[in-house]
């Protein structure tokens, strides 16, 4: 790009400045910036962690008119309805009493309900839902959805749904939920998961929750709280003189914190951070009020290696090149949770480091999905599982895809040293609720069952890694690669940033185009800007479900591109273990659900992986009360009640199939999956052995997710009894949304091959089509893994890099 008088070179303020602050003349006024890395970047996380995340906890504006809302408000109060204390015996625990009396409406959840509807929900049928609400606050939308049950004796003889009684509208979300029409069967699973999941997960200004102490939950972290009250106290005792100390603020906020740059200072400001990395940049003036575009970005970045996503495959390859010493720039769409800004709220930290804040479904609303949206990717806030690519995969991967790499010694090094950087071992001192109960259960049936090797240390005890890491212990990207990046001191990360596309130039005599760098966008003084960055070699990890649609809107025409995608179905079964009495309790009474090591135990009991390889591995989930909320099954508001009054003493184990079935991704927020007969019957088996292992650990209550809400006295049960209940509950079907299925792994949606015909890109990781553009995540696999993928991901992601290295060489000669 011509350099002009309208446009300011990197040459021009390319002096070294060693630190302390310097000037900038933008109009009238001056701005000071100090050294990237200095009090600059740490206040600004010190002291909140950026402006995009504290845009992002703004409450969200609610949009739906004054019908939808009445509607709304009729429904959730469906769900959870107030529920007469004079009905209840023994509650003699006041915040017992006041969660029975609180319905949905008293605690202000259907405005927020309203909200995640307009602004959060990008589901191509939220415009459905819409209408739907809408036509419930009409007598003749009532007949058409509800029926009979909305018809009276009396004037005017047809009431809406938010005029019928509670014991009437209770009835109808039971038939919506087993209603032979599809979209009524969707129209109520949507209903009731934001209705419990706002429910449970939102809190006051003094992030309490009015429910938790009623359900034994203790919202965040207690140790972390003591955490972040010790560090304000040291710092005010302290000064501001010793406050930004090196090891200091690094247990505060985390080791990126020297290589962040955050795009919401003025332009000059935010490219002078970027020469200080040692990037070229030029930034071009704009006319004002003139609307950007990719002819006239703002600011033009060059580095060797521009990196979309800082997950598990784009923090590899990102550290490996840095460390290699090419310059690197990082772009993330989320924004960067310094340790100290991690609220470990369930419901906040949906919103601020999941994908679409948690709120993504199938088209069908069969399957939900939870991905990674923040620095560190999936890696900040994954369940810390680091199982190495299994012997069968790697063979299949190399003999039916005639993909070499997977039995290479490059392969087998490179699961290695992403293991040596992680940390990962399989020790554990303490096992939590979940996983204890899962190995004595195991144990006393005669199941195999082992340790999972873990990036965290055998004294992890924490039950909020899916919420962030509050100490750095748990070794995700944010805490290895992408420090190896900042510490060679030739990388930088621009959080709060989203790929458009993919830049790209003809190459003359080839038909072969050549990537050149990416276009991005973010968000400067509320409004969009635009930004590019010229770069030799181009790597896109955006995940599964955000890769495709990177590289089809970027003009790559492969087929494969957004196909054969695997999400690993999960479904789950549930125990309760009461606490009292003491004498007679396990596990301990101190112990609940939602603390202790997410993952630590495993069986393979149906994995087949010394036969076929497709079945399902057994393990635990980390369900806090707005997840656990909605998995339940609903069948009244006093039942789900019954329920989660029980939530911190009721484990849940889950089957994780190795699916055949598989979908298409054309964005997050259109997703098809199928899964086959085969991944259903694997499920239904893992189901039968996790209602036995939860009965032999000693659970009181069993049941599964089923919407029927069937469950079991387990010790007022016959073996005839139990064995009739397990065969019945395990062999119900769980497709058309009778049981609510689940994602945390999504793969293969750009898969790696051998042709064009049957993959999107090479062994290598390069796309068929553009020379020069990469793909380094999940979404490459052939197939569905199996087993956790964190350690395949970071593996290939770390042979990608080799192949990167060696092509960046041949263009520095």
């Amino acid at each position: 790009m011509e350099e002009s008088k309208n446009i300011i070179s990197s040459k021009n303020n390319s002096s070294s400045r060693k630190g302390g602050s310097f000037r900038l003349g933008l109009g009238s006024k001056d701005h000071s910036v100090i050294e990237l890395g200095s009090i600059d970047t740490q206040r600004l996380l010190l002291e909140g962690g950026g402006g995009e995340m504290r845009e992002k906890q703004k409450p969200l504006k609610n949009t739906l008119n004054q019908r939808q809302m009445k509607t709304l408000i009729a429904l959730c109060d469906t769900i959870l309805p107030s529920i007469n204390h004079n009905n209840l015996h023994g509650f003699s625990d006041e915040s017992l009493s006041n969660f029975y009396k609180t319905s949905a409406s008293m605690a202000g959840t259907p405005q927020h309900v309203g909200g995640v509807i307009s602004e959060r929900l990008k589901h191509p049928l939220t415009r459905l839902l819409k209408i739907g609400l809408w036509m419930l606050s009409t007598w003749i939308g009532t007949l058409i959805l509800c029926g009979m049950p909305c018809l009276s004796n009396k004037f005017p003889f047809i009431q809406s749904f938010p005029d019928l009684p509670l014991h009437k509208r209770q009835k109808i979300l039971q038939s919506w939920s087993l209603s032979y029409f599809r979209h009524l069967r969707m129209f109520f699973r949507t209903i009731k998961l934001l209705t419990l999941h706002v429910f449970f997960t939102q809190v006051d200004e003094s992030e309490d929750n009015s429910s938790w102490k009623a359900i034994g939950y203790c919202g965040p972290d207690p140790e972390f709280k003591s955490q972040l009250k010790d560090h304000f106290l040291q710092g005010k005792s302290r000064g501001r003189e010793e406050e930004n100390d090196d090891d200091d603020v690094e247990n505060a906020i985390g080791p990126l914190y020297k290589g962040l740059v955050h795009l919401n200072n003025p332009r000059d400001i935010t490219a002078d951070a970027l020469r200080r990395h040692g990037f070229a940049v030029s930034v071009i003036r704009r006319k004002p009020k003139v609307a950007p575009k990719l002819c006239s970005p703002s600011l033009v970045i060059q580095c060797d290696a521009v990196v979309v996503g800082s997950g598990s495959g784009g923090g590899v390859v990102a550290g490996v090149l840095a460390k290699a010493g090419y310059k690197v720039l990082v772009l993330e769409k989320g924004g960067y949770s310094a340790r100290n800004n991690l609220t470990l709220l369930e419901g906040p930290t949906m919103d601020q480091m999941y994908l679409n804040g948690g709120m993504v479904a199938t088209d069908d609303m069969s399957v939900l999905i939870l991905s990674g949206s923040t620095v560190g990717g999936g890696s900040a806030i994954n369940w810390s599982a680091c199982i190495k690519t299994p012997d069968h995969v790697c063979k299949e991967w190399s003999d039916e895809h005639h993909l070499e790499l997977f039995e290479s010694d490059l392969y087998k090094e490179a699961m290695d040293v992403v293991c040596e950087s992680m940390g990962v071992q399989s020790d554990i001192e303490d096992e939590g609720f979940n996983n204890a109960v899962l190995r004595k259960g195991c144990q006393e049936m005669g199941y195999p069952v082992s340790n999972i090797p873990r990036n965290s240390p055998s004294d992890h005890y924490c039950g909020w890694c899916c919420l962030g890491c509050k100490d750095g212990k748990k070794k995700g990207t944010s805490e290895t690669w992408l420090v190896d990046l900042v510490k060679s001191g030739n990388g930088a990360i621009l959080p709060g940033c989203e790929a458009i596309k993919v830049l790209h130039k003809k190459k003359r005599g080839k038909d072969r185009k050549i990537a050149s760098g990416v276009a991005f966008e973010f968000e400067y003084r509320g409004a969009k800007d635009i930004c590019v960055v010229e770069s030799k070699v181009t790597i896109v990890a955006c995940g599964a479900l955000s890769t495709p649609e990177l590289l089809k809107r970027s003009g790559l025409k492969n087929d494969n591109i957004g196909k054969n995608l695997h999400l690993h179905p999960v479904t789950m079964a549930w125990g309760y273990f009461p606490d009292k009495p003491s004498s007679e309790v396990w596990p301990e009474a101190e112990k609940r659900s939602f603390e202790g090591g997410i993952m630590t135990a495993m069986s393979p009991v149906v994995a087949e992986f010394e036969k076929s390889g497709y079945g399902a591995v057994i393990q635990t989930p980390s369900l806090h009360p707005g997840m656990f909320s909605i998995v339940m099954p609903w069948v009244s508001g006093t039942d789900i009640k019954d329920r989660m009054r029980k939530f911190s003493r009721t484990a849940h184990i889950f089957a994780l199939a190795r699916d055949k079935g598989s979908g298409t991704v054309d964005s997050p927020a259109r997703i098809s999956y199928h899964m086959e007969d085969l991944d259903e019957h694997n499920l239904q088996k893992g189901v039968e052995k996790i209602l036995r292992i939860l009965a032999a650990a000693g659970a009181e209550e069993i049941g599964t997710h089923h919407i029927n809400g069937r469950k079991l006295n387990v010790k007022q049960s016959s073996y005839h009894d139990f064995d009739k209940f397990v065969k019945e509950e395990s062999s119900r079907p769980l497709t058309g949304l009778t049981t609510p299925l689940c994602s945390a792994h999504q793969m293969g949606s750009c898969r790696m091959g051998s042709n064009p015909k049957e993959s999107a890109v090479n062994q290598t990781g390069e796309t068929w089509e553009m020379e020069g553009l990469y793909v380094a995540d999940s979404s490459v696999f052939p197939t569905a893994l199996g087993v956790n993928p964190m350690i395949t991901v970071q593996a290939i992601a770390y042979c990608t890099a080799q192949s990167v290295l060696e092509v960046l060489r041949r263009k520095r000669r």
